[in-house]
């Protein structure tokens, strides 16, 4: 558990990616500086990717008790992952909604669109059936995904923990694999994003993620033994397949933007073993900056959509695109900031506080308490 600084740090560049894409998309700005799709700083608008390595950072994090040897029973477990993901997800709903009824003025994609009612909040708020997540904060759906891997993760871990490497990633590359050909024989009657299909498919990541936290000593020291040239040609090659690897979805469709997601979630390994091994890596994560965003990152995630939505229907006909991205980047930071002040840490305190009875108090289990009330698990 020594770094927890560099994995918040990694998730938060991965949402702060996700502001920026969403912005850069809606906006027109990506459209209007074309250059950037073949330009390195690419990586800053892949905002997809980043969702593929918050589910692999996830899988990683959740897994590490269960790999020290002390892990919670599966009681402890859901009400503590309940309490992590669920409160800012409904107050994310429920500024979406607020903002949607004070402020929609125009038609951006789809977003903001669909009858009010209670069918779509009871759907979204009880996280039932596959609806479409345009009605509030369209970035819910990957916490849909959360919620439901949560439900089976203690299964997923005891595989995990209980089969080769082999095996995993063969029952990990099936389960996505059955999730794709489903999506694609009944995508005329699914959600594209929260249909339960791709729960299977994401569920990869978890596995990827777990996997990596088993073996993070064996594979941390094999790469901080190799040769520079060698990890700079790997961390080079892991780059292109991040930032460029979905574009088989050009030619591939709906098949190309699942199958992508493998070559994201490897690229996204690579990553997250440079951060447990490069003493430089390392010391770009631990800067105070980047440390902050990571822990503010799934409050930035949750609002920062709806943020833009409601600049841009205030000010998209009287300020020029790149002063709503700057003010939805700087709004959205400050609110996050609130929302991890008032809303995450009290939740993840409910949490701890809830299941305080079933932990054995010694010092080492306080000490993994202190350890893991620093985390941001997105």
């Amino acid at each position: 558990m020594d770094h927890l600084k560099e994995l918040d740090s990694l998730r938060g560049l991965a949402s702060l990616s996700v502001v920026l894409y969403h912005s850069t998309t809606l906006l027109g700005i990506g459209a209007a500086v074309p250059f950037l799709y073949f330009s390195p700083l690419q990586v800053l608008l892949a905002g997809h990717q980043a969702v593929i390595f918050f589910f692999l950072l996830s899988g990683f994090v959740l897994a590490l008790p269960y790999i020290s040897g002390r892990p919670h029973n599966y009681r402890t477990f859901l009400i503590r992952r309940f309490c992590r993901l669920y409160p800012p997800y409904i107050a994310a709903i429920a500024f979406g909604l607020v903002m949607r009824v004070l402020f929609h003025r125009i038609r951006v994609n789809s977003l903001w669109t669909g009858q009010i009612s209670w069918l779509p909040i009871l759907h979204q708020v009880l996280m039932i059936d596959q609806f479409h997540q345009k009605y509030f904060d369209p970035v819910i759906w990957s916490l849909v995904m959360e919620m439901r891997i949560a439900l089976i993760f203690p299964l997923l871990i005891w595989f995990v923990l209980r089969a080769n490497w082999r095996w995993n990633l063969l029952t990990g590359f099936l389960l996505s694999a059955c999730g794709i050909v489903l999506h694609l024989r009944y995508q005329s009657n699914v959600d594209f994003f929260t249909n339960y299909f791709d729960t299977a498919h994401y569920a990869l990541m978890f596995i990827a993620g777990a996997l990596l936290a088993k073996h993070r000593i064996g594979l941390t020291e094999f790469l901080r033994t190799r040769a520079t040239t060698t990890k700079v040609v790997a961390g080079a090659v892991a780059f292109v397949l991040y930032t460029w690897g979905n574009s088989i979805s050009w030619t591939w469709g709906l098949a190309g933007d699942l199958i992508s997601d493998w070559f994201t979630m490897f690229a996204a390994c690579y990553f997250l073993l440079a951060a447990l091994s490069s003493a430089r890596f390392q010391e770009f994560l631990r800067m105070r900056p980047l440390v902050f965003i990571g822990h503010i990152s799934y409050s930035l995630y949750l609002v920062h959509l709806v943020v833009l939505l409601t600049l841009m229907n205030l000010l998209v006909h009287e300020v020029p695109p790149y002063l709503i991205l700057a003010g939805t980047v700087a709004l959205s930071l400050g609110v996050a900031t609130l929302g991890y002040r008032y809303l995450e840490r009290p939740s993840i305190w409910l949490g701890r506080h809830l299941t305080r009875s079933r932990i054995v108090d010694n010092p080492e289990a306080r000490a993994e308490q202190r350890c893991q009330t620093s985390q941001a698990v997105t």
